[in-house]
């Protein structure tokens, strides 16, 4: 699947999930507000990503995938229970900065391979 292709697969799901929110708004008593709820936030949160589509396939050419599941996972979490924002921005800081300490130790070539450059032999 193309990268366009996902990105109106992403918009189609988006529209569907707030058409869906809408109905169960305008169209039922009380009895739907949690699915109104949960239709509402997803269809916001996948409509911005929808949005924002290029410059997250940009990030993820720079991030490593642990990171982007923590920011992925942070952000449905805080999309589901607001209160918890602090928690998982703890979380993800930690990740980022275990993410970081990983790329400083991380030996520049392997140990068993000598080093190749000009004046060595």
């Amino acid at each position: 699947m193309t990268d366009s292709a996902r990105r109106h697969t992403i918009g189609l799901i988006a529209l569907a999930l707030l058409a869906a929110a809408a109905v169960f708004r305008l169209g039922f008593d009380g009895d739907y507000e949690g699915m109104y709820g949960i239709c509402s936030k997803v269809g916001i949160t996948l409509a911005a990503a929808w949005l924002a589509y290029p410059q997250l396939m940009l990030l993820s050419a720079y991030c490593s995938p642990k990171l982007l599941l923590a920011l992925g996972l942070g952000g449905m979490v805080v999309v589901a229970r607001p209160k918890a924002f602090p928690i998982v921005v703890l979380l993800i800081g930690a990740v980022a900065v275990l993410e970081f300490v990983g790329w400083l130790l991380k030996p520049l070539r392997p140990p068993g391979k000598p080093p190749q450059g000009k004046g060595h032999g």
